[in-house]
């Protein structure tokens, strides 16, 4: 797939590859409507439509190298399977199907003018001028997996599917009263009165007696318990240590920098016009006014109705040029400007407006950056040799560190390490290798050790889980401190919530909320105005309760340093009139929202129309190779 296919999936070849339809497929349930199928050759009946196996293996396949970046380089086929990626592929093409045998029934076609412009206006089959490419279109398609044929044919029941969508999506029109009084209860805004009672502004409470540390320690044993630890040995085996021993010639670096010298430095640069004249004709045209000393942006317009930004290709190597044009464009002199050259695409006179030349750098500048890569490639062709070394070694019976002294290696003891990587006194271990490491060393019983295991992009690690240390809660006399710290924080917490209590009484009674903190330090602050679900200045909790009371009421809430008093001051009322535009993003919101709802409803009517069955025998047997 292109790159810029993987970097989004707005192209038409992402959207046509991961199928996407409005409305998630999932409402069809895969796991509900498999049935037994005998020794039928399709895996699933839509209708009296079939999708194959060999249709839902091609488009699984697809669809694996689309999410694949996504994982890294570690999504194998048991992962795929276990994250249900086949079931969900399937389940997509029925929707699809589903959707395909409605727009039959309807009698919507596709012509041909409209799958043509719809392929012709997509920016992923645009070449350097921004014109369709019919190479670049090729060669999406190739990447994809895609012939032509199937490609059109793809797109054409995609593009019925669309009208088939957008027709049932339009039917979900918000009523004005409906979107009126959402906006009301959004866009309504309260200002507040409040008070902040902070844990650490209250009064140190008394020690705690023993009793006291032994019951909150036991009450809260989940903070005091410490995770399971392992005592692992340890060798790896990668190119970056194997490359620290190794000696490389000047003569050898000497030679990798001549065999290697267009990587050191950047390529000749050309600042390239072009326009593109349909026949032979209207290209000596040009020719011949562009000889008269004519402008060339002049001419491009007079004669090929282009733009000034559409005959600017940019600043480009000579390998980002089309293959047709790269010897004509790099053999101009600067202010250049080429005969006609005959493409598939049309006939092209290019100008070269700017020369930027190669520039290299010298043996000495890249000296040590060489001896590293050169270095780094012998490891690389010594790791396998090494590593199978070692795997025989371990298989002779030898012990992890044995084996690491006869090869040269390094063995290494960690007396703890947690699932996070972290030891015995909560730091970082550090230089444990990577990958699946600590997975690994989690899930291998006390006493056993691993068979070598490949670390990705840089080796290999081989361990021995030497002692297993369960979780347990820490003994009191281990955390002392901790636990009379925590007691203590605790009990601030209770004082600052009985002075919120305190406070919240008195203005219940009638006092304003600064007549009831007469006396204390604490001050008055007001908030606002301020929307539902603005969390940002008051607990969460306290904005709710505002917006359910009156002018007036007050309310208290737990903030995670205190507890919060707040008493509504203000109550600002939202008008629909005086905002057109929030209420006509509502209304969409509100449309978008429906026509979906609509869509679900009508994909469930469609199922009963055209009935699903799966061939759980052939679904099984496709992905159990």
């Amino acid at each position: 797939m292109l790159d810029t296919l993987r970097r989004g999936a707005s192209s038409l070849v992402a959207k046509i590859l991961f199928g996407i339809l409005v409305v998630s497929f999932a409402i069809w349930g895969i796991g509900d409507i498999f049935r037994g199928a005998g020794k039928q050759s399709w895996v699933a009946k839509v209708g009296d439509q079939e999708i194959s196996g060999t249709a839902l293996g091609n488009e699984y396949q697809r669809y694996l190298e689309q999410v694949r970046p996504m994982f890294q380089g570690k999504l194998d086929s048991e992962l795929a399977k276990k994250l249900g990626f086949p079931k969900q592929v399937l389940q997509r093409m029925i929707g699809q199907a589903l959707f395909n045998q409605a727009a039959h029934d309807l009698g919507i076609k596709v012509s041909n003018e409209t799958v043509r412009d719809r392929i012709e206006s997509e920016p992923s089959f645009r070449g350097p001028g921004g014109k369709f490419d019919e190479f670049a279109f090729r060669q999406a398609l190739g990447r994809a997996g895609y012939t032509e044929e199937v490609f059109v044919e793809t797109l054409r029941r995609e593009l019925a599917r669309n009208i088939v969508t957008a027709t049932v999506q339009a039917s979900g029109a918000a009523p004005k009263e409906m979107v009126d009084a959402l906006y009301k209860v959004r866009q309504e805004k309260r200002i507040a009165d409040s008070v902040t009672i902070a844990d650490t502004a209250m009064p140190d409470p008394r020690e705690p007696d023993e009793a006291a540390l032994a019951a909150y320690h036991k009450e809260n044993a989940a903070a005091f318990t410490a995770p399971e630890y392992r005592s692992v040995a340890y060798a790896t085996l990668t190119a970056a240590n194997l490359a620290k021993d190794i000696e490389v010639s000047e003569d050898d670096l000497k030679q990798a920098y001549e065999d290697n010298k267009g990587h050191f430095g950047t390529p000749e640069l050309r600042t390239v016009q072009q326009m593109v004249l349909p026949d032979e004709a209207a290209a000596k045209r040009a020719q011949d006014m562009l000889s008269q000393g004519k402008d060339f942006a002049a001419v491009a317009k007079d004669v090929a109705n282009e733009d000034k930004d559409a005959i600017d290709l940019g600043t480009v190597t000579k390998e980002q040029l089309p293959q047709e044009l790269r010897d004509a464009a790099f053999a101009l002199q600067a202010d250049g400007v080429s005969a006609p050259i005959k493409t598939a695409l049309g006939w092209h006179i290019l100008k070269i407006t700017a020369i930027k030349p190669a520039s290299a750098k010298t043996f000495e500048q890249v000296h040590d950056q060489l001896r590293q890569e050169v270095a780094q490639d012998r490891a690389r062709d010594k790791m396998d040799t090494i590593a199978n070394q070692l795997d025989d070694t371990l298989a002779s019976g030898a012990t992890i560190e044995e084996a690491a002294d006869k090869l040269g290696l390094k063995a290494v003891t960690v007396d703890a390490v947690d699932m996070q990587g972290r030891g015995a006194n909560g730091e970082p271990v550090a230089g444990l290798p990577g990958g699946s490491f600590l997975s690994t060393a989690f899930s291998t019983p006390e006493g056993k050790a691993t068979t070598l295991t490949e670390i990705p992009n840089d080796g290999y690690f081989v361990l021995r889980v030497n002692k297993v240390t369960p979780s347990a809660l820490r003994p009191l006399d281990s955390v002392r401190d901790k636990v009379a710290s925590a007691w203590k924080g605790q009990q601030r917490h209770k004082e600052a919530k009985a002075k919120a209590e305190e406070i919240a009484a008195k203005v219940k009674g009638g006092q304003s909320l600064s007549q009831a903190v007469t006396g204390t330090r604490l001050d008055v602050k007001t908030v606002g105005p301020f929307q539902r679900g603005e969390k940002e200045t008051l607990p969460e909790a306290v904005v709710n309760a505002i917006f359910q009371g009156k002018t007036g009421d007050v309310s208290t809430g737990e903030a995670p340093d205190g507890y919060v008093v707040a008493q509504l001051r203000e109550i600002t009322p939202a008008n629909p009139a005086t905002d057109k535009d929030g209420v006509a993003g509502i209304q969409q919101q509100l449309d978008s929202a429906m026509g979906n709802d609509f869509l679900v409803e009508y994909g469930s009517a469609l199922e009963a129309r055209y009935p699903v069955r799966i061939n759980e025998k052939a679904f099984d047997a496709l992905f159990s190779q």
